[in-house]
């Protein structure tokens, strides 16, 4: 180009570059001008009320059921609606009390709903276990809240209509008794009170619960297991203590589980009417509410004193593995009990020894006063001053939130009656109260109530993770073989890894084959869980096929991780050819077994190997070593069919360790499968998998199963509560008791 035009140019450009500038400039002042001027502010305050109602009724509506979903895009919505509603709502009434340029009564009426709607939003008290202590902080911004929204009600008492005037300040006053309630229930009931003295009194009496007894007990029947429902903390003595459990007020005032199953009322009473099923989930509902508390003890840090005696065992295998034909008892009890521990640490509900009727007519008052402030003529035949358009949507926006706190104030109060935790109150007074089980109408009432359930216990799903095809992408890219061809994640190494296993990682419903299967493992041979040994001893296969690297089951102490990688890597390697002989429904059932735990105990590894007896940090490193070494031997392999050869053979002098022995072994003990008979094969498999996931279950980890329950818990969780009961409370009792 010829300098003078460019010379000639640049002039032109830098003027059109000012003016560009310049018309920023203009459009930032305007819309700053706008957004502090009353109509910019009354839209703010607009937003800021609809976005806080949306982040509300999220915590409300979702809250709860996160335990049922196994899914990280709801989780995340539930946990940035708990992030951000206390400061939205917070945000909003301090932004209407400096709302001083003009005079809209609704603001008022907007203020004073948000405040109802943050007291109804508190059926969720935490996210994880590290939130579970903020309680007090939650209640102190609501009782700022509370005195922001009393001063922003005397800004406006002197325009707002007398009617809308009075309804205001009633509900006002209904909010401040609703905190002061859930500060009286907080100081009274709070959680550290009851780990420290419902759980004091619970490990004290089951210290001696089986003299109690003595050797007169049933576990088919609970004859005998005076395990408390409810009652223990029910009374003190003129000095302000908890009288401890004794014979006396055993018989008296505390409800047992024995006393449950003895009660002749209708609603509990197993006859050979069609009602059977029923009455029997009714009193397994009280039994799993007894062993919740008897569970809490471990978090609270207390023995397990009643963990060696044969009648803790036969708990278990009696009580709740009898039935031949109804595996799924044991799984909803045990499911029920750990919907009580996700509830003592993640939600808001009352003790069962606390009464609902303040709740109930608290919850009819504000229904009274809402509906009153919905259908007043203050806010049906509103008119607008100055601007008809923004007064109308003022309009609107106030109805829709008052009809929002009326729908999440009924479901809240609904969540409440139909508890879990009201049911157990309500069925415990039934068996005290012999006018009760008199009274057709109330066992009516009480059937129909313990028949509603509005949120599930669990999800019912495992996760999966295959060790071998997480390992197939050869380049430093970290490329992973997707449905469309090869994805490449050219990140730093921590975030390929995370982004990596997050692709190989997704969860399926468990199979009712493999509740069958840990059932009848558990039913035939309780004792018998000693890390797949007894699974090998049962097929003849112990001395071919056990890994001679590793140490024998009964003097382990560090391997489990080990064995689970080298059983997982043989089995993944069975699962490479194709399984056109399963025929027979048993082989497809036991392939369908091994496979699913096979690849939920690689997952544990991968992602939750807090789960796991041995230390997490121990276990992540030996993964991550595995795959190291596996991803430098499978360089260049595509598919699974090509993964076997690939694998070492041999382990050298110069290559010899804990890593390369698992890939080694793992080949090894897959090239000798591969020789057995394929219904043999997988039957072996089936019950060694299912061995090795009852034998990693017991662990004194109670905080991480705890913690893993606000993401919808583990089906190992519910094992480690299972043997728990049974006694088995660490690995080394699980390895060292071989009596059947």
């Amino acid at each position: 180009m010829d300098p003078g035009i460019q010379q000639r140019s640049s002039p032109v450009l830098e003027r059109n570059e000012m003016e560009e500038h310049l018309s920023v400039r203009n459009a930032t002042r305007s819309a700053t001008a706008w957004a502090a001027s009353p109509v910019g502010r009354l839209v703010r305050i607009e937003v800021l009320v609809t976005i806080s109602c949306c982040l509300l009724a999220v915590l409300v509506l979702l809250g709860s059921g996160r335990r049922a979903i196994h899914s990280a895009g709801f989780r995340l919505a539930v946990w940035s609606a708990l992030m951000l509603s206390y400061p939205a709502v917070s945000y909003t009434i301090g932004l209407m009390q400096s709302a001083s340029t003009f005079r809209n009564e609704l603001i008022v009426a907007w203020g004073c709903f948000l405040l109802l709607l943050l007291g109804c939003a508190d059926g969720i008290a935490a996210y994880s276990l590290n939130d579970s202590d903020q309680q007090a902080r939650t209640v102190l911004n609501q009782g700022l809240q509370l005195v922001y929204v009393f001063i922003l009600l005397i800004s406006y008492v002197g325009s707002l209509p007398l009617q809308l005037k009075v309804l205001l300040l009633l509900l006002w006053a209904l909010s401040a008794i609703k905190l002061g309630m859930r500060v009286r229930s907080f100081l009274s009931a709070g959680r550290d009170s009851v780990l420290t003295v419902e759980n004091k009194l619970i490990a004290d009496y089951m210290s001696r619960e089986h003299e109690y007894s003595g050797r007169n007990y049933d576990a088919a029947t609970m004859k005998g297991y005076k395990y408390v429902v409810v009652g223990e903390a029910d009374q003190k003595d003129d000095n302000g203590d908890y009288h401890p459990i004794d014979q006396s007020n055993l018989d008296r005032s505390i409800i047992t589980v024995e006393k449950v199953w003895e009660c002749q009322g209708r609603l509990l009473l197993s006859s050979n009417g069609g009602d059977d099923a029923a009455a029997s989930r009714r009193r397994d509902l009280c039994l799993s509410f007894a062993m919740f508390k008897l569970l809490r003890r471990r978090l609270g840090g207390y023995p397990l004193s009643e963990a060696h005696l044969n009648k803790t065992r036969d708990f278990v295998k009696v009580g709740l593995l009898a039935a031949a034909d109804d595996h799924e008892r044991m799984y909803r009890v045990i499911e029920v009990e750990l919907g009580f521990l996700f509830d003592f640490y993640y939600a808001r509900y009352r003790s069962p020894r606390e009464t609902l009727i303040p709740d109930t007519l608290l919850f009819a008052a504000v229904l009274v006063a809402s509906l009153s402030t919905l259908l007043s003529p203050a806010v049906l035949n509103h008119r607008a001053r100055s601007n008809s358009v923004a007064n109308g949507f003022d309009i609107w926006l106030t109805r829709t939130v008052i009809a929002l706190f009326l729908f999440l104030e009924s479901f809240q109060y609904l969540t409440l009656v139909f508890s879990d935790w009201h049911k157990v109150k309500m069925l415990c007074r039934y068996v005290r109260e012999p006018t009760w089980q008199e009274h057709p109408g109330l066992e009516l009432i009480l059937k129909w109530m313990c028949h509603v359930r509005l949120i599930r216990y669990w999800n019912n799903s495992v996760g999966q993770y295959s060790l071998l095809l997480a390992c197939l992408p050869p380049s430093r890219w970290r490329c992973t073989a997707g449905a469309g061809g090869v994805l490449c994640l050219p990140f730093p190494k921590p975030m390929a890894r995370f982004l990596l296993r997050s692709r190989m990682t997704h969860h399926r419903k468990l199979p009712e084959e493999v509740k069958r299967a840990i059932y009848l493992f558990l039913r035939s041979g309780l004792a018998r869980v000693r890390h797949g040994q007894y699974a090998l001893e049962k097929n003849g296969a112990l001395g071919v096929l056990y890994p001679p690297h590793v140490r024998q089951p009964a003097e382990m102490t560090t391997g489990t991780v080990q064995l689970i990688l080298i059983w997982h890597i043989a089995t993944e390697l069975c699962d490479t050819k194709p399984q056109r002989q399963l025929a027979d429904s048993g082989a497809k059932q036991d392939h369908l077994v091994a496979t699913t735990l096979s690849s939920y105990c690689a997952y544990l590894v991968s992602s939750a190997p807090e789960l796991l007896p041995e230390r997490s940090y121990d276990t992540q490193r030996l993964l991550e070593g595995v795959q190291r070494k596996a991803r430098e031997f499978l360089r260049g392999c595509r598919s699974r069919d090509d993964m076997y050869d690939k694998l070492p053979a041999t382990v050298s002098d110069s290559q010899a360790s804990d890593v390369h022995n698992i890939l080694v072994e793992g080949r090894r003990v897959g090239e000798i499968l591969g020789k057995m008979d394929t219904t043999k094969k997988w039957k072996l498999l089936a019950e060694l998998w299912v061995e090795l996931i009852l034998s990693v279950a017991p662990s004194d980890n109670a905080a991480s199963h705890v913690q893993m329950l606000a993401n919808g818990g583990e089906l190992i969780t519910h094992l480690w509560a299972l043997l728990t009961h049974a006694g088995v409370v660490d690995k080394r009792t699980c390895t060292e008791n071989k009596s059947p």
